[in-house]
């Protein structure tokens, strides 16, 4: 009588560099060393790390239950994940219930690396009505109360590139003297302190103040809601995808009937609407409400960066991570 020999499975890899704590030990180390260096090969190495542990993963499944079983428990996993986001986004009323920090313009409220849950029932910010929202893109610069400049975005964004002017450095020296209009909107500058947060050092630049629209003037309040929006395509805040900035006011633009937006970053020195960028020749406009993807109900800190580190572009630190404004360490 034949014998048959019985089919042999696949090998589970073994050794000490298949072994998932391993990885996982060593995502904890480098994601320690990220956060306390900065150094962007860190979070290459975790990308890296996470490929390897997902690689591992179905090939140690392949081996126990075979590569078709594998393939179905993939793919059931993968319908679960995708009934959970749509269930959120539901519940949520926002396509997209979780978010993850790149920049650092909100600090020190919220910080790069943290993972936002969203929800897009509503925004809470002041509301004002004004005739028009249109052309507000250019800006009437006045050096008390005397017109000097119009500019494209605002006075702050022209000088980036020309400090060795006469009118640039009397701003950045006196940056309270300044004030700009944009159509209904008026924005008064002030000279802020910028904490380095390696030296602890105090320097000193110009920033926004307040917002005045219709005779009132409004300073920033950090009971405003922060939202994520989608720029439009060919702003400049575009070319780096959703923005995460606080509601600073909701203008209703009585000629179109819509209402707006005004966002700015808390670590930010200037409004979203007033960047410009004189090289590329492209700024930003007023947020229709309706490309709001809803407003943060809570921060998870750290959790955010494993969303960064599987998108290459987004580890290298940007800029303003070392520094935040000293008027937000008297109001934590």
């Amino acid at each position: 009588m034949a014998t048959h020999a019985a089919k042999k499975l696949p090998e589970t890899p073994s050794g000490f560099l298949s072994s998932q704590y391993f990885i996982y030990g060593l995502i904890v180390l480098f994601l320690l060393l990220y956060i306390f260096t900065g150094v962007w090969v860190f979070g290459l190495l975790i990308g890296a790390c996470i490929v390897w542990v997902v690689v591992l993963e179905f090939a140690q499944g392949t081996a126990e239950h075979g590569l078709k079983d594998e393939i179905k428990e993939t793919a059931i996993a993968l319908l679960l994940a995708l009934l959970v986001w749509f269930g959120a986004s539901f519940v949520l009323h926002t396509s997209s219930p979780l978010n993850a920090i790149v920049s650092c313009s909100m600090l020190p409220h919220i910080s790069r690396g943290d993972m936002v849950v969203l929800s897009g029932d509503r925004v809470q910010a002041a509301l004002e009505e004004v005739s028009t929202l249109a052309n507000i893109s250019r800006a009437q610069v006045y050096e008390s109360g005397a017109k000097v400049a119009d500019v494209n975005g605002s006075i702050y964004s022209y000088c980036a590139t020309r400090q060795d002017s006469a009118l640039c450095q009397r701003f950045i020296s006196s940056p309270e003297k300044f004030t700009e209009r944009h159509g209904a909107l008026t924005f008064a500058y002030e000279k802020c302190g910028i904490v380095l947060d390696k030296t602890h050092e105090t320097v000193y630049g110009p920033c926004v103040s307040y917002l005045e629209v219709n005779g009132r003037q409004y300073y920033t309040n950090l009971s405003n809601d922060v939202v994520v929006y989608q720029p439009n395509a060919g702003e400049y805040y575009a070319r780096v995808g959703d923005i995460i900035h606080r509601a600073y006011i909701l203008l209703k633009d009585d000629e179109d009937g819509k209402t707006y937006f005004l966002t700015k970053g808390d670590n930010n020195p200037i409004f979203d609407i007033q960047v410009y960028d004189a090289a590329s020749g492209q700024g930003n406009a007023p947020v229709e409400i309706s490309r709001s993807k809803g407003r943060i109900l809570v921060a998870v800190p750290y959790l955010g960066y494993f969303k960064l580190f599987i998108s290459p572009a987004a580890i290298p630190t940007p800029e303003g991570c070392d520094r935040h404004y000293a008027k937000w360490d008297t109001t934590q």
